[in-house]
This record gives C-alpha cells, structure tokens and sequence, in this order.
C-alpha cells in the first residue's frame, strides 16, 4: 500500500467515523466549539495549525480552518482539525484509554506517534474541556521521517457524546 494511498484512507476512515457516529447517536452537535493552535518542528522548520487569533478563536462553519470534537464512552476524547492547502493540514489527538495518540498530514504525508494527553473537563458541562498535548515524537508511516509535536493545545465545547 502506498503511503499516499495510506493518508488518504486514514482521513477517509477519520472521515467515515464521524459521520457513522454522528449518525447512530442523539447527541450529535453539527458545529462543536473548537478553538486551539498545534506547533510541529521538523528538520528546524516551525509548522503551526491555528483557529484563528492565536488559537483564541473557535473554527465555524465558514471558515478556512474546520474543526470537530467527540467524547465516547465518557472517557474517550477526539479532537480534530484541519486547515485546507497548508503544508501542515490535519491534525486529530485521540485520549483513548491506554493508547493516547496523535496523527498529522504534512505535506500530504501522514505522522503519528503516541503521546501524552491532558484532559481537563469543565465542571459545568462534561462535554466541554480544555486539551492539552506534548511535547511527543511523531513519525511518517512507512519510512519512519520524524517531526516532533512540541504542543497541542485546544479548548473544546459542545462536543458530542455517547455513553
């Protein structure tokens, strides 16, 4: 499988899932509040995703940069987003339980490596919470190219859920 081939899938699954649990569950949101900024080092060049204002300010629907977020299981956090026609142009943070995990497509090519995610709810609504990531190695899938997340951090609400 190439690793074009392999991007293009795992968005495409990325992609399926959101749409599958959107779906099958009542709690779906069509626009979750997603404000952040992620900061990626490789080969000494600095790459930043940003929602806007430093990551002050939440992706919407009409913007450039898109943005999503769900909690599964009450425990399991996926925060995702993406900016079209950047050289660094997708990144999903995944606070799964015993395997957190981060994925970013940098010039079409997709990095991923396990790191460690901070999750801070909001007591005054268990959909909402501050996300915090790195700093972590990511590597290139197939060639093993690394980048380094130096840190992720998001601010989410809204998100959907289910238990």
């Amino acid at each position: 499988m190439s690793e074009q081939l392999a991007t293009a899938l795992a968005r495409a699954l990325s992609s399926v899932l959101w749409v599958a649990f959107c779906t099958s569950t009542s709690g779906c949101v069509p626009h979750p509040e997603v404000s952040g900024k992620v900061t990626i080092t490789r080969d000494g060049e600095e790459l930043v995703l940003d929602t806007g204002g430093n990551g002050i300010r939440a992706v919407d629907a009409s913007g450039e940069v898109a943005g999503g977020c769900i909690i599964r299981n009450r425990s399991e956090l996926s925060v995702t987003v993406q900016e079209k026609g950047a050289a660094f142009s997708f990144f999903d943070l995944v606070d799964q339980a015993g395997l957190p995990h981060v994925s970013a497509e940098i010039d079409g090519k997709l990095y991923q490596g396990a790191c460690v995610i901070v999750v801070q709810e909001q007591q005054r609504d268990p959909y909402e919470a501050d996300v915090v990531a790195g700093p972590c190695n990511i590597i290139r899938n197939f060639d093993g190219m690394g980048a380094r997340l130096e840190t992720a951090v998001f601010h989410v609400s809204d998100c959907s859920g289910a238990d």
